[in-house]
């Protein structure tokens, strides 16, 4: 994988592999092996420094936040339901941006909810349409993803479950190569690397999360089901943290479609 960073107060990564990168598919459990798209990790291997799922080749990441100095970036490929699909790559780098971005203030000023304002629950919708929310007492913040948690503040997980699509297990690829020779020195590799246990490796590769297919910070979010079945489906959307861990008092908009 070739990667290229500039360090201002945000840089660009630039990948190539031999992997089919797409998102038209994401979140989906019933999809070939080969295709998907990454995920990138800040100062940290797990989700709570989780940047987002990207599926273009040239991305940008925000640098609000961080202190000038040493950092790493990794990488990992991942298919559309999440699971990692290769060994992760890491670069680190200096970091000197031209000017910095503090991380805002908590705020603290009731109790989080999002609902859905359209589509309306039972509509019928084509497979691209727009979800529109409304956010109270909590602050939409993409440059903040992956990074410490601030009360107030985070993001949304929206996903899609529906059967035939989401309903399948998701495949493992990178936990089926751990057990070829081959794997199994390249986890021994990467345990040494990182610290972690055998357990903690294995619930890593296991991990997965079918149906989501976005982790935006708009209340106006465009949805592309353009690949998915006509018939009933389930939009969930739930407040995230900034370590993409569910808010803590807020209940989950849940919004029953049928898809033209």
């Amino acid at each position: 994988m070739d990667r290229r960073f500039r360090c201002a107060s945000s840089f660009t990564i630039i990948a190539s592999h031999n992997y089919r990168l797409e998102c038209t598919n994401i979140g989906k459990t019933n999809v070939p092996m080969g295709e998907g798209h990454y995920h990138v990790m800040v100062d940290g291997m797990d989700m709570a420094h989780l940047v987002g799922p990207f599926c273009s080749k040239s991305i940008q990441i925000p640098g609000r936040g961080l202190a000038a100095g040493r950092h790493t970036i990794t990488v990992v490929l991942a298919t559309d339901a999440h699971s990692m699909a290769s060994m992760p790559t890491s670069v680190s780098f200096n970091y000197q941006p031209v000017g910095t971005k503090p991380l805002p203030a908590p705020v603290r000023s009731g109790k989080p909810t999002v609902t859905v304002l359209s589509p309306r629950n039972g509509a019928s919708v084509g497979k691209h349409f727009t979800l529109a929310l409304n956010v109270q007492n909590f602050h939409l913040a993409c440059s903040l993803e992956g990074k410490r948690d601030i009360a107030g503040w985070g993001h949304v997980h929206v996903m899609v479950q529906q059967d035939g699509e989401t309903s399948a297990t998701p495949a493992t690829p990178l936990l089926s190569m751990m057990k070829t020779p081959m794997g199994m020195k390249a986890g021994q590799m990467m345990m040494k690397a990182t610290g972690m246990s055998h357990t903690a490796l294995t619930s890593m590769l296991v991990m997965s999360m079918p149906g989501m297919v976005g982790m935006p910070c708009s209340t106006h979010i465009p949805i592309d089901l353009s690949s998915w079945r006509s018939g009933p489906a389930t939009v969930l959307v739930l407040l995230a943290n900034d370590d993409h861990m569910p808010t803590m008092d807020a209940a989950p908009a849940v919004l029953h479609v049928n898809i033209r």
